[in-house]
């Protein structure tokens, strides 16, 4: 479809409704009309940007310098064409219908459309041409209001850029301006570069103490009078106009409060970013006075902070709001910052209203335990158990898991835990609701039956509050648990005076050691890693954490990168957390090891340098997020049925892949190892990216493989095989089986000399490939060609395997007999094993799958593969079995002679479109004492329907004198005579027979694997 360009003439067709950006020149009134809809198409940013791009096609010749002196000045006096500057003043109209918000245009601008519109801003204000960012001097005492406005916006604006460059590190959009007659122009707009951009903020960066002093200048005016822009203040020019003026009476005055507090607010966001905290309070104080004036008023025209904003700088900088009550967060903060005061109150309200994250509250449990533990604070020696009790109310009414060590103190009988766990309760009991109630009880159920804290029955038994949690029958267990702590001891057992002296032992460093090694080989938890490498920091030098387990090992440009870094804690860090990444991986804890990946990317972001390309930080960076890829192929691999993506974690993972191959391509000194390059190959395969493999660059060997089979994929789905020979996946496989292994055969389509070693190379790659493959029409195509290259091989008619597209290739090589057929037969085996795990319905798998096993001689699987690939493509003997597949019953009948069960062939002579009479009685007449039982052969005569057949048997049981099997062939033709219509009707009865018959010979002959 055209990308049409609402705003450019030329695009046909044009809908009558369409407004071209000349008609707003044309007609004055248009403009005002069209951005004062609820929604207009274009927006008026959208305009904006049109304006100013088509002001780009001005030509330096319709530039005029005035005054060259000015140039010292950084300022120049020019004059533009009527036409340009018709244009800037629509872009400004647009601008002050918008009220000059920042916020919007900062967001729906590209950064140079908001050099260019500042630009134009000062040339129309001031007649002045100046380019920014620069250091621009003005006597900010006898400037115009018009100039004076356009100055502070501008230095608003430096400051602004900074703030939204910190916290929006990722590039904008790219929009897409139609610049007409510009070519490079154009391109530079719809993808602004990096480096432009880093430059244009490195020169705003060195303005910034600049506009600080004249803001706070502005500031400082004894006789200030503010004044802004409006839509009327800016004329529209016609082409009578001999004289480009403005209406500067048309301004409209503002109060000196709306406009400082603008300021102010500025002022305070900036020094807020660079941790200025004196100078925040300082201007967000006065923001919060002037602004408490200001919310009386109807309509703001410059201001345009947000009340919740500018609270939170207040609560920020500890400035008291009169009248408002802080948030339970919010005193959180407050009492962590003043020495944990009233922390034991606010976490008791919280229990109630649970707007405190947890988050925040386990890591105030960890602070204090460890100030405790380390000395570092004064606290009451209950102030750690309050908080634990607290915590643990809070997950149980949460319904969190409740994991705490502390719960074994309360057995102590000297312990007052159990009486502050209690009363922790006690406060989460006022008015609860049916959920709470519920929670709890079931908790202290847990302590009673699973913890067993000796005085916890009593106490629920003796409160009323804590009797109406439990059913009776719960009551009645609690009971029994508690008098069963009751029980007559021995003295002996209850004194521990035995008259034997105490012995004193000490943990000797090396205990401490290997129990703190023995943890770090079994956690899996991030933080719990980091606190025991802590722990085990420098207490033997010689032998690194990393060294404890023989299984951490990591391949080889992981090891040399994480060995590159320097001599620490992280270093340990990272080994252990990549090497225990694989071992979960190995688990199949695919969630697991991305946990410990994205703890260990978020540690390594953390360190200095991790941004220079030439630091091994950074590219460890790179080498984690190729393994957090790899982890979600593995992820994919693992999943039966394969495809267990969203389309969104599809996609995503999709143009991971697209851009970790790309780095192969691009001069960056880190590239992806060899495993995550394979498996995002065979991944892109499997997701039907073949147009983009197809055009992969060669030169990577182990790429070569997954690009051709896309090639033939892609010719399968779009004109059904018929296009070309796929002669690149062809020669590779005969190269990978072929003979003279070790002497150089043909150049590869890479260039590459195929060598003894590329070889191997070769059929390794295509071996990962086969047990990677997820995608039908993939796998389809592989099947075929082994398929092809076995029957080619073994060049005999009458065992040749039958699958789809095998006339996709040649039906001939040269030195066929230097092949080996017998590895290329397990190759097939595998990966059609593989294709029916995944697909155990397809018929055409499941036919030559039956066929292999056929042609090596395993006759109980080959009947066991053909009589599935009969049940599926009859759908359950509910249906005719193709006639595509009639085949098959003459190869089980083969199977049923290799393996003497003659009876079960004579029955399969029956399926056959002409039934095969000497082939019958020839089975029938040999020895028949595979079946076990006269029940069996009961069985299977049922099974038999054709009279001729029946004849044929009383006539050779009569001669054997097998009197109870004449009988009962004699008997089935009775029963066959009873129906008049008995040749349609048991035709059409017959598949239904095949069920039976299967039972029987799964349950009685064969023993299927």
């Amino acid at each position: 479809m055209m990308d049409v360009d609402l705003l450019r003439p030329g695009t046909v067709p044009i809908s009558p409704d369409t407004i071209l950006w000349f008609e707003f020149l044309l007609n004055p009134g248009l403009l005002e009309k069209h951005i004062s809809k609820s929604c207009p198409d274009p927006s008026p940013t959208d305009l904006m940007i049109k304006f100013m791009s088509i002001n780009l096609d001005q030509k330096d010749s319709d530039v005029k310098i005035i005054d060259p002196e000015q140039l010292e000045n950084g300022t120049v006096t020019r004059k533009w064409s009527h036409k340009s500057v018709a244009l800037k003043i629509l872009s400004l109209k647009v601008a002050a219908h918008l009220k000059w918000n920042l916020d919007i245009l900062e967001r729906k601008l590209p950064l140079p459309m908001q050099l260019t519109f500042l630009q134009d801003l000062f040339y129309v204000t001031g007649d002045v041409m100046v380019e920014i960012p620069s250091l621009l001097e003005f006597p900010l005492e006898s400037v115009s209001d018009q100039l004076l406005f356009t100055i502070v916006l501008y230095h608003r604006w430096i400051l602004r850029a900074i703030i939204n460059r910190a916290f929006n590190s990722k590039p904008n959009k790219a929009h897409m301006i139609h610049l007409p007659g510009i070519q490079d122009t154009s391109f530079f707009y719809l993808g602004v570069p990096p480096t432009l951009i880093d430059e244009i903020m490195r020169k705003i960066e060195m303005q910034t103490s600049h506009s600080l002093e004249v803001l706070n200048k502005v500031l400082q005016m004894p006789n200030l009078k503010p004044k802004i822009l409006t839509f009327d203040t800016f004329q529209i020019l016609t082409e009578d106009t001999t004289e480009i003026k403005q209406n500067w009476e048309n301004m409209r005055s503002i109060s000196v409060e709306e406009f400082t507090c603008q300021i102010h607010y500025d002022l305070a966001t900036f020094h807020m970013l660079r941790e200025e905290y004196t100078m925040v309070k300082y201007h967000v104080f006065l923001a919060k006075e002037l602004f408490d004036t200001l919310e009386t008023k109807e309509t703001l025209l410059y201001c345009r902070i947000q009340k919740e904003n500018l609270e939170g700088y207040c609560h920020a900088s500890d400035i008291k709001i009169p009248g408002t009550i802080l948030g339970l967060t919010q005193q959180f903060h407050a009492s962590v910052k003043d020495q944990y005061c009233n922390i034991v109150e606010i976490l008791e309200k919280d229990n109630k209203q649970r707007e405190i994250p947890m988050i925040y509250r386990d890591n105030l449990e960890l602070d204090i335990q460890g100030g405790l533990i380390n000395r570092r604070m004064v606290a009451s020696k209950d102030l750690l158990l309050k908080i634990q009790c607290l915590n643990l109310v809070r997950k149980v009414l949460d319904g969190d898991v409740v994991q705490n060590n502390f719960l074994t103190e309360l057995k102590s009988p000297e312990s007052k835990g159990l009486d502050v766990l209690l009363s922790s309760f006690d406060n989460a009991l006022v008015s609860p609701s049916p959920t709470d109630r519920k929670r709890i009880s079931r908790y202290f159920l847990y302590l009673v039956m699973m913890v067993g804290i000796p005085e916890l029955p009593k106490h629920l038994l003796s409160s009323e509050k804590y009797r109406g949690l439990f059913t009776p029958d719960e009551l009645n267990e609690i009971d029994r648990e508690g008098s069963s702590g009751d029980l007559d001891l021995p003295p002996l057992l209850l004194n521990d005076d035995w008259g034997v002296s105490l012995t004193t032992y000490t943990q000797s460093p090396r205990f401490k050691m290997a129990d703190l090694e023995r943890q770090l080989t079994l956690s899996y938890d991030p933080d719990e890693i980091r606190k025991i490498l802590i722990n085990l920091d420098g207490k033997n030098p010689t032998n690194p954490p990393w060294r404890v387990s023989s299984r951490w090992e990591l391949p080889i440009p992981l090891q040399s990168v994480v060995m590159a870094l320097p001599r620490s804690l992280y270093q340990d860090f990272a080994y252990i957390l990549l090497a225990k990444t694989r071992e979960l991986v190995t688990c199949k804890d695919f969630a697991g090891a991305k946990v410990l990946l994205t703890a260990l990317e978020q540690d390594t972001k953390r360190e200095k340098n991790s941004q220079n390309p030439m630091n091994p930080m950074y590219k460890l960076l790179k080498l984690i997020s190729w393994e957090y890829i790899l982890v979600d192929i593995w992820s994919y691999l693992n999943s039966v049925p394969p495809g267990q993506l969203s389309e969104g974690e599809a996609s995503k993972l999709v143009e991971d892949c697209k851009q970790c191959l790309g780095s192969l391509q691009a001069t960056d000194q880190v590239i992806p190892r060899q495993e995550v390059i394979e498996y995002c190959t065979v991944f892109l395969l499997n997701m039907g990216e073949w147009e983009y493999l197809a055009n992969l660059e060669k030169r990577w060997s182990h790429c070569e493989f997954s690009s051709a089979i896309s090639v033939v994929c892609q010719d399968v789905v779009k004109f059904k095989g018929s296009k070309k020979f796929p002669r690149e996946a062809w020669d590779m496989i005969l190269q990978a089986f072929g003979p003279n292994r070790d002497q150089p055969l043909k150049r590869s389509s890479s260039g590459a000399n195929a060598s003894g070693n590329f070889n191997k190379d070769l059929m390794a790659n295509i071996s990962g490939t086969l047990s990677r493959l997820r995608e039908p029409t993939a796998l389809s195509v592989v099947i075929s060609l082994l398929t092809r290259l076995h029957n080619v091989l073994r060049d005999e008619p009458s065992l040749e395997l039958y699958t789809q597209h095998l006339t996709l290739w040649p039906a001939s090589i040269p030195n066929s007999n230097s092949y080996n057929i017998r590895t290329i037969a397990e190759f097939l085996f595998q990966l059609l094993t593989q294709a029916l795990k995944f697909y155990p319905t397809n018929v055409s798998w499941l036919r030559v799958m039956g066929d292999l096993n056929f042609v090596l001689g395993y006759y109980e699987s080959a009947i066991k593969y053909y009589l599935e690939t009969i049940m599926v493509s009859s759908d359950l003997f509910s249906q005719q079995v193709p006639r595509p597949l009639q085949s098959v019953y003459w190869r089980m009948i083969k199977c049923c002679a290799h393996l003497q069960c003659y009876t079960q062939a004579t029955v399969l002579c029956q399926f056959l479109e002409e039934v095969n009479y000497g082939l019958a009685f020839k089975m029938a007449s040999s020895d028949h004492k595979t079946v076990a039982t006269a029940d069996a052969m009961d069985a299977y005569y049922h099974c038999i329907w054709d009279v001729t057949i029946l004849e044929f048997l009383i006539h050779l049981h009569s001669k054997r004198g097998e009197h109870h099997r004449k009988q009962l062939a004699i008997k089935i033709i009775g029963l066959l005579e009873l129906n008049s219509n008995n040749n349609e009707e048991i035709q059409r009865e017959a598949a239904n027979i095949h069920e039976p018959l299967i039972e029987k010979w799964e349950r009685q002959i064969f023993r299927f694997q």
